[in-house]
């Protein structure tokens, strides 16, 4: 009995040790990084408690509290503990919390276990629970620390509320783009407007040339957009039309001006599910530049034919009244209104607008007339708002 008392105390230690590891790194995540100290320090109070007394009414406590500590790390997995923001989001399995349930859930079963051994099955096992035991604490506390929530989708009233500012088809649009569960998998190279290379910007890939299939495809798909572009040519026309502005400008590319309804469609060059406005003087209205197709799809989509189109994801973008807030936003909790996680929606520039040429190509992420610039400066620099 007092040996089962010391085994089931070195595994409640071995899983507080982990617990206490794996506290550091859940820092971000506010309530949920406190209760794995606490479940730590706890299993830690209560293996030393059993210790410097190895007696069955002490390890009683030590089942209960480890017990408790599994039966939680295993609601947090499966339907999400009831916590607000990041910290109430399912929790992915990893190597270290794995490790630390597998020692709490041990100290559970040693500390209930009744049936007396045979002096053989002592003989055979005196020294292996050590050994375990000290190799599964290596492994949860040098295992990485880091691992994935899972999404889930919401019923729609609940992603965000319905805004004034826009249609109420695209309001409801909207939140059903935001509702539905993100894809599986990681998280992609984060395309943003100032973001990555200090302008958010990458330098222009040479054009492949069209084969004569491709590019009469493609000329009958541009002329198309071209079309388009020039009945959408004021914010008037976008309104009517069922656009509603969602950013503000951004240098390069200009302010967008989104109809989410288009979202959920096929790839059509004369429906952008964009606008991008270039914002003049405050006495003169803002003026079209361009398109942005923005595509849902698992994959990169089919878009103008030949392969010269340049698609890029924007992950977890939050909005506020339809208005775009702030980017990389990595859970649905942490957005206070409307979390698009972005995984599957795919966007293209297309500089379709008569005047606004560009030297980048007719796919780049940014137009250098939309930069302001200066002389002796090349086109990508122009755009860092640091240098303007």
């Amino acid at each position: 009995m007092q040996r089962r008392c010391v085994d089931g105390a070195i595994l409640s230690i071995s899983a507080g040790a982990v617990h206490v590891a794996a506290s550091g790194s859940h820092h971000d995540l506010g309530v949920l990084g406190i209760l794995l100290a606490v479940a730590g320090v706890g299993q830690l109070a209560l293996g030393a408690f059993v210790l410097d007394r190895p007696e069955p009414r002490r390890m009683r406590a030590v089942a209960v509290f480890n017990c408790i500590a599994v039966l939680a790390w295993a609601v947090s997995r499966t339907i999400g503990l009831p916590l607000q923001g990041a910290a109430g989001a399912i929790q992915s399995p990893g190597v270290q919390d794995v490790t630390a349930a597998v020692l709490g859930a041990g100290a559970v079963v040693v500390a209930l276990g009744g049936r007396r051994r045979s002096q053989r099955e002592r003989a055979l096992t005196a020294r292996s629970p050590v050994l375990a035991v000290f190799g599964l604490v290596l492994v949860g506390i040098a295992a990485p620390h880091h691992h994935d929530t899972v999404e889930q989708a919401v019923p729609i009233l609940e992603a965000g509320h319905l805004s004034d500012r826009l249609p109420p088809d695209e309001g409801i649009a909207l939140l059903g783009l935001s509702a539905r569960a993100p894809m599986p998998g990681s998280t992609p190279d984060n395309h943003s407007h100032d973001g990555h290379h200090g302008t958010g910007f990458s330098e222009p890939r040479p054009a492949r040339a069209l084969n004569r299939a491709e590019l009469s495809a493609f000329e009958q798909q541009w002329s198309r957009a071209v079309l388009a572009a020039e009945a959408l040519a004021t914010a008037d026309d976008a309104i009517a039309a069922g656009y509603t502005q969602a950013s503000t400008e951004a240098l390069g590319v200009g302010s967008h001006w989104v109809k989410w309804s288009f979202v959920d469609m096929p790839f059509d060059p004369a429906k952008p599910s964009m606008l991008l406005f270039k914002e003049t003087r405050h006495d003169q209205p803002p003026e079209l530049v361009g398109f942005s197709y923005y595509v849902a799809s698992p994959d990169e989509p089919a878009g103008f034919a030949g392969p010269n189109d340049i698609w890029h994801r924007h992950h977890g973008m939050c909005f506020v009244d339809g208005w775009l807030r702030s980017e990389n936003v990595a859970l649905r909790g942490d957005c206070p209104d409307t979390w698009i996680d972005g995984r599957d929606l795919w966007m293209l520039h297309a500089w379709t607008a008569s005047g606004w040429s560009n030297s980048r190509g007719l796919f780049a992420d940014m137009n250098p007339s939309l930069c302001g610039r200066r002389p002796l400066t090349p086109d990508i620099l122009s755009c860092d708002p640091a240098g303007l």
